[in-house]
């Protein structure tokens, strides 16, 4: 037996292959392509639905009329007067032009429109919307219903643009929008100003009441105190307060360098470190000079060293120098020492008194800001207020004035006028979107049909979904006998499905597990969807490929193949296997040239015994030496468990699936249980596909290409059969004559 070959994973080529990707995005769009065409009704009927229904609305709507009118909204209103108002009209940012459409927009605009309507005017209005009751609805409703603002950006420009069926009240309606606008700006500057000059009174009253309180207040504390000699006292304090602190700052700086000059005689004191490698120790004069003074006998002593011996006079005198002069610089670093330690205790004492004196005179500083806490707050709170009440009278007078004088916030630019053509409805536009959306909508209607329905129909479901390899696409079989078309690449009655299998055949032969292949199964998930049809059929490709084939009967449940090839009932495999039958009696021969067929013959009581059985083993080894294929019909897998008792002695399976039938998670449990076998599953025959499917899926040109071909004289696809071909099978056509046997030719 062949070993299982894995199904190719389908990340394979993409890693390869840089153009894989495209080509996946190509098929999953013709896929996509052939779902929809597969349910072009629904397409139609929602397109046809949609541009029906558009047209009938377009063509019964009422015509609509829409007038617009201008209006600029002003960054400053006009002043007569240089002062502020108190309600600010001013656009100083997009958010306060945003705020004046807001208004535009406001209900309390069209009602007081709603209010300055004549009564014929009302009754323009309303009379189109009135129900079938004979009610008039709100007039501002209408309003509301019918405007439409339109700022145009970047400017402080707006359209107010109004809808109506009659043309004069739509005009009519837009200019007024835009005037009662205008209007409403003023009256509500001129009531809020008035409310505000009223407001105001008040608060000055309660606030010159106040001032008095203060006044009286303050003039009290004066005659309590002195106020000007503890002003000046508080004048002098702050003076010596400034030089005590410049003072302290100053001891305070001295006394830190002092500090840190002797820590560090104090730190190579103790480390036995020489002191004159400190700067401030050895830049002092006595210690300078004698450092230069043993630097000069060391180097003096040096040179006699070298010229005398060690008792010589002048080497001892020169010793004794140095000797001199190094106890000299000890005594003067001790000295230096002494005088750093008495620079930092003198530092420290001044610091110490400066900062004593700083807190005294602060002490004394703030014993007069308590006094004069209390002077200040009142000489401060009468200021204040009395400022307060002098800026509330004077904006009283401000506003009184300019409330009166009347100033607009907007202007028309464009009034609106009479239109003369109705902006709705726009027929042509209409049209034309219901043509694109009928597409739309039904295409996307056939599309989803297809996504809710779960069978399996492209190569998508079949490669993915049910996790197997395409070998070959059979068309739909016209009407035709069962027999004629379990027999139809013989007879050659239908050319483009003796290609389909030729092309089936070719696939099997291009891969090394299958062209090596002697004993193929062909099952199926459920009964009727083509098994016994592609059985025989690729039965009788091979054949006329020069193969000896042989096609065994393995549905011990319904038997077909006999009948598909016309035989006569008689003894079968059953017979061999249960009652010893010669395997040559049983096998009828030449049926078609190169095929034999074997039948079921005697019906089994126990098929799964029979499968299990050891004779039915060795009757496929035995077939297996006799014939170039042995190809086995089994029962559906999804219906029998059959096939897997069968599967361990078979080199390999194709599983068959008809087009639009098997939903997918029936056809992925079927395909699980074929692997789970660890026999090699060639792949999946899609059967039965319709006519106009298979050739959009191979392209409508290539499909026309390939029946002009199939038609043309000359062509190397077999003849129709002849009655004496069909009855007899084509070698006693040919007097018996056949091509060699596959083994024989090698």
């Amino acid at each position: 037996m062949i070993p299982p070959a894995e199904f190719p994973n389908p990340a394979g080529p993409a890693d390869a292959d840089p153009g894989y990707s495209e080509l996946e995005e190509n098929d999953f769009r013709r896929n996509a392509w052939l779902m929809v065409l597969e349910r072009k009704w629904y397409a139609l009927t929602v397109f046809l639905v949609t541009v029906l229904g558009v047209a009938v609305y377009t063509f019964l709507s009422t015509p609509i009329y829409e007038a617009a009118v201008t209006v600029q909204v002003l960054k400053h209103s006009a002043q007569v007067l240089r002062v502020a108002d108190v309600v600010e009209n001013s656009i100083t940012s997009d958010s306060d032009f945003n705020t004046q459409i807001k208004v535009l927009e406001s209900v309390a605009i069209l009602q007081s429109v709603a209010n300055r309507l004549t009564p014929e005017e009302l009754k323009q209005l309303t009379d189109p919307y009135k129900s079938r009751s004979g009610d008039a609805p709100n007039a501002t409703g209408i309003l509301y219903e019918n405007r439409r603002i339109r700022p145009q950006r970047f400017t402080l420009i707006t359209t107010v643009v109004f809808s109506h069926p009659n043309p004069k009240i739509a005009a009519r309606m837009a200019n007024l929008i835009a005037a009662e606008y205008i209007a409403y700006n003023s009256r509500l500057r001129i009531e809020e100003s008035m409310k505000a000059v009223d407001d105001l009174k008040d608060r000055a009253d309660q606030q010159r009441k106040r001032v008095d309180e203060v006044a009286n207040s303050l003039q009290a504390f004066r005659q309590r105190g002195n106020l000007i000699s503890l002003v000046q006292s508080k004048d002098i304090v702050t003076e010596k307060l400034k030089a005590l602190n410049l003072m302290a700052t100053e001891t305070n700086a001295k006394f830190k360098e002092a500090q840190i000059r002797w820590n560090m005689v104090e730190e190579w004191t103790k480390a036995g470190r020489d002191l004159t490698e400190l700067p401030f120790i050895a830049s002092q004069t006595k210690v300078n000079q004698l450092l230069l003074q043993v630097t000069s006998q060391k180097l003096t002593l040096a040179q006699l060293r070298e010229r005398y011996k060690a008792k010589h006079p002048k080497l001892i005198e020169t010793t004794n120098s140095l000797a001199q002069a190094e106890l000299e610089l000890r005594g003067a670093l001790a000295t230096a020492a002494s005088s750093i330690r008495a620079e930092y205790e003198d530092a420290r004492a001044n610091d110490t008194e400066a900062h004593k004196a700083l807190a005294e005179q602060e002490a004394k500083s703030l014993e007069l800001d308590k006094s004069a806490v209390e002077y200040d707050n009142l000489d401060r709170d009468f200021r204040i207020n009395n400022q307060l009440l002098e800026a509330m009278i004077g904006r009283i007078r401000e506003t009184s004035v300019s409330s009166s004088i009347e100033t607009d916030s907007a202007r028309i630019i464009d009034r609106a006028f009479e239109p003369a053509v109705p902006v709705s409805p726009r027929i042509m536009f209409n049209l034309t979107l219901a043509l694109v959306g009928g597409i739309v909508l039904g295409l996307g209607t056939a599309y989803l049909v297809a996504l809710i329905d779960d069978r399996v129909k492209t190569i998508f479901d079949v490669e993915r979904l049910v996790g197997m390899r395409l070998l070959g696409l059979i068309p739909k079989v016209e009407q035709m006998d069962q027999p004629d078309k379990a027999q139809i690449v013989a007879n050659g009655a239908d050319r483009v499905i003796v290609e389909a299998f030729l092309s089936l055949y070719s696939t099997l032969r291009i891969d090394y597990a299958s062209r090596n292949a002697k004993r193929i199964l062909v099952t199926s998930t459920l009964p009727g969807e083509g098994k016994s049809f592609v059985a025989t059929n690729l039965a009788l490709t091979y054949a006329l490929q020069g193969q000896r084939t042989v096609i065994v009967d393995c549905d011990l449940r319904k038997p077909n193949i006999a009948r598909s090839f016309r035989l006569r009932p008689g003894k079968g495999w059953v017979d061999h296997c249960t009652r010893a039958i010669p395997l040559d009696d049983v096998i009828a021969r030449n049926v078609q040239s190169n095929l034999d067929v074997v039948p079921v013959g005697d019906r089994a009581k126990n098929p799964i015994q029979l499968l299990n059985s050891g004779e039915f083993e060795s009757m496929l080894t035995e077939l297996g030496k006799r014939y170039d294929r042995v190809i086995l019909d089994t029962p559906p897998l999804g219906a029998v468990s059959d096939v897997l008792n069968i599967l361990p002695l078979v080199d390999g399976a194709i599983y068959v699936i008809q087009f639009n039938r098997v939903k997918r998670a029936a056809a992925r449990r079927c395909a699980r249980r074929l692997r789970s076998t660890n026999v090699t599953v060639f792949g999946v025959v899609l059967n039965d596909m319709s006519a106009g499917l298979a050739g959009a899926y191979y392209g409508e040109q290539d499909s026309k290409m390939l029946k002009g071909y199939y038609e043309s004289k000359g062509g190397d696809l077999p003849a129709p059969a002849t009655k004496l071909e069909r009855a007899n099978g084509p070698s006693a056509a040919r007097g018996g004559r056949g091509e060699a046997p596959l083994a024989q030719r090698r």
